[in-house]
């Protein structure tokens, strides 16, 4: 009955909670009166003595756990303190601080950010992987993670410093679980963008990957039937996941270099032997979407000097992995239990990895066949070999595989690029019934992809037959009438009888029809 009456309490003092955050998240800059601040002080040193209290509560031996709410409302008065009095314009001539240090001691901004995550990094160790607590925590942590300002505050904090040594800690249990995959990308992404605040060396980064090349290099050593057990299958989607949400908070050429080092430095091997686990989809999706992260050209961060060769290694790393999956796809035989689960998931990623390969223009591709290299034409043709196979309504049916086929073709079939693809016919046929199809797509931006694929190729055609050029491509055209007057009569339909918010998207193709 007593524990009962605690968590009762509890869950009644919720609301008083959530309003001294509300107040303390309605302060104006540069307009509150110091007698608000000192106001906002005494308010947020009493919630902060309440939940240290709580915190006690659930390290004693009472078993029942407090409820969300009130959790969820510290969290929310953290967050709206942080906000308010630690922003990015740092509000240091606030008489908040005065008041704070005679009522608890927290005599700057640095002191509360160092108290804010310490019970973030309490929740970490507290509450299971699937409670709010835990994604509204997660969400804190982010937040303290981005900004100029903030950023570098935190990174100077000694409980970031140790938890930069022990992030791959046990104690927390969202870490434990694989299907929280959106927050161990989250919770790395913040990592990252601390570690990189400033210039870091190459000793610290290597310090911190430390766990993952210990990890990976086990991973490793294994044999292929090793790598099937259940065990190991759900430690491979933890580190892809983990490497994913890392990378993905990378913004710099400079700390793009470290990592690439790294996983060059023998580690890529693992992505590939992930893709041949043909008994689980999920860590062949896992390895594809790092690999959709490794290739992307966020912020021009893989523009590397016109001496080095790391373009081209990625390429090859990545042509020979969408080739590894989609032999995969062609010729497995086992029984699909969810056809976008086991299949359509990872082709979509596949189409991702290519179009980010093409439009990163980090590498080019151009000239790769006039030295013999094949990763090109080995990525082109199985890409073709898995449009073939798509069925034209699953388009529609499966939104996302609709947008990343669309994407991915209008990268293909760019001007520039539409020579070194060598389409049959049944290929030319077969992406021309994809584009009608996606005429219907939910969103707009995939219908607009299509018109410009369809648009793209025409064009090619046309100005192939007055200079001589595109010769595969224009044969292909002149010989399937049939599919012009096809997509001429679809396009006309809808610019004159349907009102489509991207009606110019439309009437693009419609001079190279006609």
């Amino acid at each position: 009955a007593g524990e009962e009456a605690v968590v009762v309490i509890e869950g009644q003092l919720a609301w008083p909670v959530y309003a001294v955050a509300q107040c303390i998240s309605s302060r104006q800059p540069y307009k509150s009166l110091p007698e608000d601040d000192r106001m906002d002080a005494e308010m947020f040193a009493t919630g902060l003595e309440l939940d240290r209290l709580v915190q006690q509560r659930i390290q004693s031996s009472i078993s029942a756990p407090p409820p969300e709410a009130l959790e969820l409302a510290f969290l929310q008065m953290y967050q709206g303190f942080r906000a308010s009095y630690i922003g990015e314009q740092n509000y240091k001539t606030t008489a908040v601080y005065a008041k704070l240090s005679s009522f608890v001691g927290l005599k700057d901004s640095a002191s509360v950010l160092e108290l804010v995550l310490q019970k973030v990094l309490f929740n970490f160790r507290t509450w299971p992987s699937q409670s709010q607590v835990i994604q509204r925590s997660l969400q804190l942590f982010h937040d303290m993670s981005i900004g100029y300002v903030s950023v570098r505050q935190v990174a100077k904090l000694d409980t970031v410093k140790l938890l930069l040594a022990n992030h791959s800690s046990d104690q927390f249990q969202f870490l434990r679980s694989i299907d929280e995959y959106k927050q161990r990308s989250q919770y790395y992404a913040g990592l990252a963008r601390i570690l990189f605040t400033g210039d870091t060396s190459a000793v610290q980064f290597s310090e911190f990957m430390q766990p993952w090349t210990q990890t990976v290099d086990r991973l490793m050593s294994l044999s292929d039937a090793q790598l099937t057990q259940d065990s190991v299958r759900a430690e491979l989607i933890r580190i892809m996941r983990d490497l994913r949400g890392f990378l993905s908070a990378v913004s710099s050429k400079t700390n793009y270099i470290l990592f690439f080092d790294w996983i060059s430095a023998g580690r890529m091997g693992l992505v590939h032997r992930c893709l041949q686990i043909d008994a689980d989809p999920k860590v062949q999706v896992a390895a594809l979407k790092f690999l959709a992260e490794f290739v992307y050209n966020r912020t021009q961060r893989l523009n590397f000097d016109v001496t080095s060769a790391n373009g081209i290694l990625i390429f090859r790393e990545a042509s020979a992995a969408i080739w590894e999956y989609g032999n995969f796809i062609l010729k497995s035989t086992q029984p699909v239990r969810d056809v976008y689960k086991d299949r359509y998931k990872g082709v979509a990623v596949c189409f991702n990895v290519l179009m980010r390969l093409i439009t990163g223009k980090y590498v080019a591709i151009g000239v790769m066949p006039l030295y013999g290299d094949t990763a090109l034409e080995r990525a082109y043709g199985i890409v073709l070999e898995l449009l073939k196979k798509l069925p034209v309504p699953d388009v529609i049916a499966y939104p996302k595989l609709g947008k990343a086929t669309m994407s991915m073709l209008e990268a293909l079939l760019a001007k520039n690029n539409v020579d070194l693809l060598g389409m049959d016919e049944m290929a030319y046929e077969q992406i021309m019934r994809l584009c009608v199809e996606a005429f219907d797509h939910a969103e707009t931006t995939v219908s607009s992809h299509a018109c410009s694929v369809i648009d793209s190729v025409l064009t090619s055609a046309i100005e192939g037959t007055d200079s001589g050029k595109h010769a595969n491509l224009v044969r292909l055209v002149r010989d399937r009438p049939d599919i012009v007057k096809y997509l001429l009569r679809t396009t006309l339909n809808i610019v004159l009888f349907e009102d489509r918010p991207n009606d110019w998207s439309f009437s693009r193709p419609l001079f190279c029809l006609i």
